[in-house]
């Protein structure tokens, strides 16, 4: 389970995140939202990168607030897939092992399950912007995480390759059961990749019933009418 309670953030006393509350079970929850309106960071105060101004994170049964991100047992996924260009896809995964995570059961498993077993011994820089792209995940998922987070991890993709890689970017994320944060503008990319769904607008947590909804909203820009989560 993953929870945050009432965070807050402000840069340059600009109001990013204001009262943010949110319950995340073993599902894929999606938060919409536009460009710059918080959601990376949001993702990152969870992760332990940026710290939050006010406001609590619990992974399971622990206050996580004031861990290091190494601590927290999260696996997070960038915009872009950040891989290292000096090593092998098995290096990069296995590089999730680090500080003692994971297993090498679970790299196994997540090169199984996202058919990564024919590139292993490639590079990054060969690799297509898809596998790349599923490398990036295997890593995170390698670590062993409680939570996962995923800021646009496909957003350097065209369309055609994200409605190739959401099913099964949504397949492998449900076999593992984790709590997951996927943060999107696109309310299409959503829907082909998340259970539950929430809209990040002006420094508020909206919950909505489906994508289709938050297509609605964003093009109506009727933030105000939802009732904010608290």
């Amino acid at each position: 389970m993953l929870k945050v309670e009432k965070v807050h953030k402000k840069f340059q006393a600009r109001p990013v995140l204001q009262e943010v509350s949110l319950t995340v079970g073993p599902e894929i929850r999606v938060i919409i939202g536009l460009n710059g309106g918080g959601k990376s960071t949001l993702l990152k105060i969870i992760a332990g990168i940026v710290a939050a101004d006010a406001g609590r994170v619990w992974i399971g049964e622990r206050d996580v607030t004031g861990f290091s991100s190494e601590d927290r047992e999260v696996g997070y996924v960038p915009q872009h897939p950040a891989l290292f260009r000096h090593l092998t896809v098995r290096e990069n995964i296995r590089y999730g092992l680090k500080n003692g995570r994971g297993s090498a059961a679970m790299v196994d498993r997540v090169i199984a399950l996202l058919a990564l077993a024919e590139v292993l011994e490639k590079k990054p820089e060969v690799l297509s912007g898809g596998f790349q792209s599923r490398v990036s995940l295997a890593r995170a998922l390698a670590s062993g995480p409680k939570v996962m987070l995923l800021d646009e991890p496909l957003s350097d993709l065209d369309l055609a390759i994200k409605e190739a890689l959401l099913p099964e970017f949504k397949r492998v994320l449900k076999a593992l059961a984790l709590p997951v944060l996927y943060v999107t503008h696109d309310p299409w990319e959503a829907g082909l990749v998340g259970e539950t769904f929430s809209v990040l607008a002006q420094g508020n947590l909206f919950q909505i019933e489906s994508a289709a909804e938050a297509f609605e909203i964003m093009k109506k820009n009727g933030f105000g009418s939802l009732p904010a989560v608290r």
